[in-house]
C-alpha cells in the first residue's frame, strides 16, 4: 500500500480513537504514521486536522456530544504537542506572527496548527490559545512589534469580534501588522476579507503559510542558501507525494540514496546540480520548478 493509502487508514483509525477517547490508541496511529514515514506535515495535514474537522461534524449531526468533542481535542492536542516536539523550526526569517482565536472563540486547534506551521517555516511565533479581548490584544500585538496578526474564527456569530479587534489595532497601532483572517465561519461570510478590515483570508493551512509570507513581501525577496535548501526539499516532497511514491521509490528511479533523499527532502543537504536533474527526470518535472524562488 503507498503513503496515500495508509494515511487514509490511519485517518480512520485515528477518528475511531477520538470517538472511544482513547488518547493511548491516538497514539500508536500518529507513531504507525511516523514508522511508515509520513512526516509531521503530513500527519498535521491529513491526519489530525481532517479527524478534527470529522469530529465537529459528528458533534453537529447529534453522534457525540459536547463533552466528547472535548476529550477528543484535548487528544489532539497531545498529538499536536508530541510532534511539535520533533519539528525542526526553518531558518528564521526575521519576522513575526501572533496567532489567536478572536475574543470568545474557543475553538483553537486551526489557529493552534497555523502556528505550529509557522514557526516550522522561520517565523517567530506567538501563539495566544483563547480568544483575546480587542483592546488587549491589540496592546500585545504593538508591544511585540508583529508583523503579520492571524485571527482564526470559527463559528458566524463571532465575525463582530474580527471587526472589533481590527479596529482596535488601527486605532492603537497606525503602521499595524497586516491582518490575515481564517477559520470555519468564512464559508458563510464570503472569501473577501475588505468587510472585516483584513488583509487577507486563508481557506486552510498552506494558503495561511502563502498569504503570510505574502503579506510581508517575503516572496519578493532573494533566500538564503538554508532558506533555498528548506524550499527545495519541501518541493521535493510535495512532488513525490502528490505522485504517491515513497523515498524508495524515488531513490530508485533517481539513482540515488534514499537516505539522500531524505536529507534532501529535510532540507540538510545541498545537492549538486547532477542530483537535481536525476530527481527531476524521477519525479517528471522541470528542474527550474525545484528552484524557482517563491
Amino acid at each position: 500500500m503507498d503513503d496515500s493509502g495508509r494515511l487514509v487508514k490511519a485517518r480512520a483509525r485515528y477518528v475511531s480513537a477520538l470517538m472511544q477517547g482513547e488518547s493511548i490508541l491516538a497514539r500508536s496511529v500518529v507513531d504507525q504514521a511516523i514508522g511508515f514515514g509520513a512526516s509531521r506535515a503530513d500527519i498535521y495535514l491529513r491526519i489530525l486536522a481532517p479527524a478534527q474537522v470529522r469530529i465537529g461534524e459528528l458533534w453537529h449531526e447529534g453522534v457525540i456530544n459536547v463533552a466528547q468533542e472535548h476529550l477528543a481535542t484535548t487528544i489532539t492536542m497531545e498529538m499536536m504537542d508530541f510532534l511539535r516536539n520533533g519539528m525542526e523550526r526553518g531558518p528564521s526569517l526575521g519576522v513575526r506572527a501572533v496567532v489567536t482565536p478572536v475574543e470568545d472563540d474557543q475553538h483553537f486547534i486551526g489557529a493552534r496548527m497555523v502556528a505550529d506551521f509557522l514557526a516550522m517555516d522561520g517565523w517567530d511565533v506567538d501563539f495566544l490559545g483563547s480568544g483575546t479581548p480587542a483592546n488587549d490584544l491589540a496592546e500585545f500585538v504593538r508591544n511585540r512589534d508583529a508583523d503579520v496578526l492571524a485571527l482564526s474564527v470559527t463559528l458566524p456569530e463571532f465575525l463582530p469580534n474580527v471587526t472589533a479587534a481590527v479596529e482596535a489595532i488601527r486605532k492603537l497601532r497606525p503602521d499595524s501588522p497586516r491582518i490575515l483572517l481564517g477559520g470555519n465561519a468564512l464559508k458563510h461570510a464570503g472569501q473577501d476579507p475588505d468587510p472585516l478590515g483584513c488583509d487577507a483570508v486563508a481557506h486552510n493551512i498552506p494558503d495561511a503559510l502563502r498569504e503570510a509570507r505574502r503579506l510581508v513581501g517575503l516572496t519578493k525577496r532573494k533566500l538564503t542558501l538554508d532558506e533555498q535548501l528548506t524550499l527545495l526539499g519541501r518541493r521535493i516532497n510535495a512532488a513525490r507525494t502528490s505522485r504517491r511514491m515513497t523515498q524508495q521509490e524515488l531513490a530508485q528511479a533517481s539513482g540515488l540514496e534514499r537516505t539522500y533523499i531524505s536529507m534532501i527532502e529535510n532540507g540538510r543537504q545541498n545537492l549538486t546540480i547532477e542530483a537535481a536533474l536525476k530527481i527531476a527526470n524521477a519525479l517528471d518535472i522541470q528542474p527550474s520548478d525545484l528552484l524557482a524562488q517563491p
